[in-house]
């Protein structure tokens, strides 16, 4: 019993498997494109780079207003600050000895020497005075330098901040432009790699079209060689041919098997890089219902030379380039100009320098304008100003050379794209004269006027054709397919 429960689960696992292995996906091109917008992974690198790029330009927008900070400082001071340098004698002079008007001494000091305070001599009844002319005093205040001593070992200062930019030349404004053309160069990167990956799609997509009808032809080959096969066999066994005719289609048969289990691999890898570029799992089986039918009509590029130069992303690319470098030459130039200001802060200090310089915190407020004139830098500025108007220059050089490079490309293009046309129509008619020797093969052949060595060559001949047809018609494809990318069409 245990047996047969066994039997049964590995059953139903293989008939899963089968079932998920023919669960065939149809696609046309546009549903290849539409699974590639949201899953390739070249696409999602170019949004999360545009995204960043998004994000700074909206950071550089901040700069215009002002920034709130708390700053903090903390100092370790090995001495303490002394005042003075050495001892200190102040005169202690009396109020009305002091003109109150000017808080200088009276000009009549030393009319009244005593009762100003200042020392007589008692043998002279003259003011002494000091070797530098001065009046020497009764009385002195002693200050001693030793005793004039503050702050402390540990110092602190902290508190919110706020800077207002005034006037920095432009810088602000120019940056915010650079950030601007990042952003849009940002976009057309993205379109780029946008057309990049439906260009890839479509070759990859005309690429599976092409073995995949290349398939379909070489089974109508072999069921074509199977029809001779058993034909010859049914005339070998009633004598009428050697074992030898028999077996020039048997040799003929393995060769086409050959080939198709080889056209088989090849559509196999190329439905797997087709499912890489849009996103699904490369084990996905798909069926492409386009065809290689629709012949495609492009108009003569003499026409289309303006609209290719407009369309573009790569031009569009190189113009906001250019005006990044016009904003990074403001930028260069606004060197040359003054920085102005403004800052407020409200500081906790200790020690306190409100109160003695104890060991307490103080606070106050502070509002200020700090300006920068550049006055010498020899000459850094005006070298940097230089290469900002040589990088100008290149950008319009770089311009005119893609619109030249754009031109010769798209006719390029057009020439390849009517050689291809060409082809198309000398294969079709190729084609058309292969049908016929085939069927005039056929016909001999069932009458007795032909060997089976011609029958194979004719039926060799008709595949031939048909296969050159099929690449005709795939590389037409492909031609249009690039002709639209020239044109920024795609």
């Amino acid at each position: 019993m245990k047996r047969y429960y066994y039997l049964i689960v590995v059953f139903l696992f293989v008939v899963a498997d089968v079932c998920g292995q023919t669960d065939t996906v149809k696609l046309s091109i546009e549903d290849c494109k539409n699974y590639a917008i949201g899953r390739n992974y070249k696409l999602r690198i170019a949004n999360e780079q545009y995204s960043i790029a998004e994000d700074y330009r909206k950071a550089v927008k901040t700069q215009y207003w002002g920034q709130f900070n708390i700053v903090g400082n903390y100092q370790f001071t090995n001495k303490q600050y002394q005042i003075l340098g050495d001892n200190v004698f102040l005169p202690v002079v009396p109020v009305w000895a002091i003109d109150q008007n000017t808080m200088s001494l009276n000009e009549n000091i030393l009319d009244d020497p005593v009762n100003n305070g200042i020392v007589v001599n008692p043998f002279t009844g003259k003011p002494l005075t000091d070797a530098n002319g001065n009046p020497v005093f009764m009385e002195y205040s002693y200050l001693p330098a030793d005793q004039l001593k503050f702050g402390a070992h540990h110092n602190f200062a902290f508190g919110p901040n706020f800077t207002q930019p005034l006037y920095l030349g432009g810088k602000i404004k120019n940056t915010n432009k650079i950030a601007e053309s990042g952003l849009e160069i940002a976009g057309y990167k993205k379109e780029i790699e946008t057309d990049e990956v439906k260009y890839s799609l479509e070759e990859a997509y005309w690429r599976c079209v092409d073995l995949q009808e290349k398939l379909e032809l070489t089974d109508k080959y072999i069921t074509m060689l199977d029809t001779l096969l058993y034909d010859l066999e049914n005339i070998h066994a009633e004598g009428f041919i050697t074992s030898n005719e028999v077996l020039k289609v048997k040799v003929k048969l393995n060769e086409v098997q050959l080939t198709q289990i080889q056209v088989s691999n090849g559509l196999a890898l190329s439905k797997m890089a087709l499912c890489q570029i849009i996103g699904l799992p490369m084990e996905t089986n798909i069926y492409l219902i386009e065809s290689l039918e629709d012949i495609p009509v492009l108009p003569n590029p003499d026409g289309m030379k303006e609209e290719a130069l407009l369309n573009r992303n790569e031009l569009k690319l190189l113009d906001e380039t250019k005006k990044m470098a016009i904003a990074q030459q403001n930028i260069f130039k606004s060197r040359f100009l003054p920085n102005a200001s403004l800052s407020a802060n409200y500081l906790f200090m200790n020690p306190n320098p409100y109160k003695g310089f104890d060991n307490s915190f103080g606070s106050d407020w502070t509002i200020g304008i700090s300006l920068q004139i550049p006055l010498c830098h020899w000459g850094d500025r005006i070298y940097t100003m230089r290469a900002s108007q040589h990088i100008v220059e290149l950008s319009d050089l770089k311009r005119k050379e893609s619109e030249e490079l754009i031109v010769l490309e798209l006719q390029q293009v057009w020439f390849k794209y009517t050689e291809a046309v060409k082809s198309l129509t000398l294969y079709e008619q190729s084609f058309e004269l292969a049908e016929e020797n085939l069927r005039m093969a056929k016909d001999n052949f069932e009458e007795g006027m032909t060997t089976v060595s011609g029958l194979l060559e004719a039926q060799a001949m008709w595949q031939e054709s048909y296969t050159k047809l099929i690449e005709a018609k795939t590389k037409l494809k492909l031609q249009e397919t690039e002709y639209k990318k020239k044109l920024g069409k795609l």
